[in-house]
């Protein structure tokens, strides 16, 4: 376990003085843990418990992984000038530039969503269908194969919560959880006591799913895979509890005692799986051990998620009649995003020119197609935009209903005063201004 990846309890006995503020839920990942207490001083966070490195950058107003977040906001609109310099502008003046920009493209393309709240994205989900969008979610080449492989074939999801207590036989497929959801294994899944685990990860069988050994090797045994077999390896573990077979390679035999003697069974999946050649199938196979292992004994599948509100995207497709698994407007992975002439990228909490490929980046430069970053921090998307709209930080600086990665909704209460608009202010006020 990485050593900044929570602050310990004896950090306690170095608190400053300020005003607490307690149970406290972090937006820094999908767990959404609501465990997190605060002092406050003035208007920042003077102290942090409970939370891991992400959390932390998140309560002092920066990004996941930077060290010194005092300079990540953004304080004022701007646009590019003629000589590609920043030209700060009011709130009024970026309203309406974003509204002409979206009026005089061919096709608006949006990127992120996952890391607002849940009013938010409904409001994006109508804009999308209004305007005849599209839209590329910054977790899609995880969730778009999650949410076909689960229509197609009904699976049981279960809580957090039943993880910890219930789960004996734990599995990380394409998901290495200390580098996704930091405390996904402290909170949840590893290294807590549960009913059926009171010995914590010791009562546990921990294993994981990936071509290449990681550090999740720290606390969990590999099951051996590479980028070829993969598929087969998972339908060979398939079948052989299926059919209840005594003839179990060696490689494989301890994955499978531990998963006929296990009460419960979990298996978390990751974005690893989008790299595959065929992410659909391994998804489609992973939905199927699931239901198989279920036949026996509870198993439940649970999608790892980064980004704190991508769960929320799709309850709000879903709360607009939307199917998920075939609808016009929904993309995957954007790095299969292919610019267009008359396109204009609308980019919301996220900073995809991070994700994307040179020929992409390249081909945006040569077409001149006009970037809206509406976000609360800088970042090579915002560096790239032609239009900067800064936003208060969901679910630090604003309130608002996100969805944790198991479906659970969490309010997340304001814990900072802040003098900029939320992102659901920002969509009225551009929407108000496409409908002059």
């Amino acid at each position: 376990m990485p050593e900044d990846a929570i602050i310990k309890e004896e950090d306690r006995f170095h608190e400053v003085e300020g005003e607490p503020f307690d149970s406290a839920v972090c937006p820094g990942c999908g767990c959404l843990c609501e465990d997190i207490d605060l002092t406050l001083k003035g208007d920042q966070v003077a102290q942090v418990f409970n939370a891991c490195s992400w959390g932390l950058s998140k309560f002092h107003l920066g990004h996941r992984f930077l060290r010194e977040p005092k300079h990540a906001k953004i304080v004022f609109p701007s646009r590019k000038g003629p000589s590609n310099q920043s030209l700060p502008i009011s709130f009024e003046e970026a309203y309406g530039e974003a509204a002409t920009l979206i009026r005089e493209s061919r096709r608006i393309v949006f990127f992120g969503l996952c890391q607002t709240s849940f009013d938010a994205q409904v409001k994006i989900v109508s804009l999308i269908k209004r305007l005849g969008a599209i839209a590329y979610p910054s977790e899609g080449m995880l969730l778009d194969p999650f949410f076909k492989s689960v229509k197609s074939q009904p699976y049981r999801l279960a809580t957090l919560e039943e993880v910890r207590q219930l789960a004996t036989t734990v599995i990380f497929w394409g998901a290495n959880p200390l580098h996704s959801c930091p405390r996904l294994p402290t909170r949840y899944a590893v290294f807590t006591a549960g009913i059926n685990a009171p010995d914590r990860h010791i009562s546990r069988k921990i294993f994981y799913a990936d071509p290449y050994e990681n550090d999740t090797g720290s606390f969990a045994q590999r099951i051996p895979i590479d980028t070829e077999n993969e598929l087969e390896r998972l339908n060979t573990i398939t079948e052989i509890i299926e059919e209840e077979s005594f003839s179990i390679p060696k490689e494989l035999e301890m994955l499978i005692r531990a998963i006929e003697a296990s009460p419960f069974v979990a298996i978390f999946v990751g974005r690893g799986i989008a790299y595959h050649e065929k992410p659909q199938a391994l998804m489609d196979g992973l939905v199927r051990l699931c239901n198989v292992i279920h036949r026996g004994r509870p198993c439940a599948l649970l999608p790892v998620i980064s980004d704190f509100n991508a769960m929320g995207l799709y309850q709000a497709l879903i709360f607009n009649g939307i199917d998920l698994s075939d609808n016009p407007f929904l993309k995957g992975d954007l790095q299969t995003y292919q610019p267009e002439e008359g396109d204009t990228l609308v980019c919301i909490g996220s900073d995809p020119f991070w994700f994307f490929k040179e020929e992409q980046l390249s081909e945006i430069q040569s077409l001149q197609i006009p970037v809206i970053a509406v976000s609360a921090l800088q970042n090579q998307t915002t560096h790239a935009a032609s239009l900067v709209i800064p936003v208060a930080l969901s679910g630090v600086e604003t309130e608002g209903l996100a969805y944790r990665m198991d479906g659970t909704p969490v309010w997340l209460r304001q814990v900072l005063p802040t003098a900029q608009p939320s992102d659901l202010t920002v969509l009225n006020a551009i929407e108000e201004r496409l409908e002059e």
